[in-house]
């Protein structure tokens, strides 16, 4: 279903077995349209996606976000790779800078209902190693209030400054959106615009673009906390006027009772593997 959108992945380039660098423009671009630079630290959350084996920013093509000690939030139309042909990297606002982690990938889950409708655009992976970096928590019913129409939310990621131009960049970038109304988004109608699991978002000038898919949409609590409101998913172009940016809506029920199944199924599994290294910590029996 994802032809009929213009999905936010740098995949179309990578799907060509093209490198990346090769298809970019040798002129420095800013990422996301508009916005400005993250600080060194800042959105310790964020995950750049990447070919595995690849460095700095050149094997880079969706993003995401750490929801679990193993789990990663992304795009389900970001995962069309195994999980040994891909690699996360958390910990870096500069992705050519040291630190942080390169992590490998284990399993990969999409939501169910993402392939027959193209909505509920989601997917959780988890990795080989548990993640060294701060979690965003997921929004639940009290969060409605942060995405009011008229709210401001920000987006953050390493993609494109303009449609099909430039390159995914090596800083991490992010720029304050204002949600709209389910009304202003129907100018998606033609893309698929879902407004029972998604939720849309725009700024004069500004936009999530190519490259930033998968990667959060969020606010923050009363308590200062981070909340992920929604998952970079697609829009017409970049930064177009009147046609706001469209992301999975992570508190749409659908959406957040699958997030909260797979995240405590994989909890529970790891609370009995505990109890059975617990049981046979005792000493051997001495057969006779």
């Amino acid at each position: 279903m994802t032809s009929r959108r213009l999905v936010r992945s740098a995949l179309a380039a990578l799907l060509l077995a093209t490198p990346l660098a090769a298809v970019s423009s040798s002129t420095p671009a800013t990422a996301i349209v508009g916005g400005g630079t993250a600080d060194d630290g800042e959105h310790g959350f964020m995950v750049s996606l990447q070919r595995a084996g690849s460095e700095g920013s050149d094997g880079h093509f969706c993003g995401g976000s750490v929801v679990g000690k193993r789990w990663i939030l992304t795009a389900a139309h970001c995962t069309v790779f195994e999980p040994g042909e891909v690699q996360a990297v958390v910990g870096r606002t500069d992705l050519t800078q040291g630190g942080g982690q390169v992590l490998s990938i284990d399993r990969m889950k999409v939501h169910p209902d993402y392939d027959e409708t193209g909505s509920s655009d989601v997917a959780l992976w988890r990795t080989t190693k548990k993640i060294k970096a701060p979690r965003i928590a997921l929004a639940g019913a009290d969060d409605q209030p942060l995405e009011e129409p008229g709210s401001t939310l920000t987006v953050a990621g390493w993609g494109l400054d303009a449609y099909q131009v430039g390159s995914v960049q090596d800083r991490l970038k992010e720029l304050d959106v204002r949600v709209t109304t389910d009304l202003e988004c129907q100018t998606n109608s033609l893309l698929g615009y879902s407004p029972d699991t998604e939720v849309c978002a725009a700024e004069l000038l500004g936009d999530s673009c190519q490259g930033d898919s998968g990667g959060p949409l969020f606010g923050y609590r009363e308590n200062g906390r981070p909340v992920q409101i929604g998952a970079v998913s697609y829009g017409l172009g970049c930064a177009l006027p009147l046609f706001p940016g469209v992301y999975a809506e992570i508190n749409a029920p659908s959406i957040s009772a699958w997030l909260e199944g797979v995240l405590k199924a994989d909890k529970k599994a790891d609370k009995n593997k505990g109890k059975k290294k617990g049981k046979n910590k005792g000493g051997k029996k001495n057969r006779r």
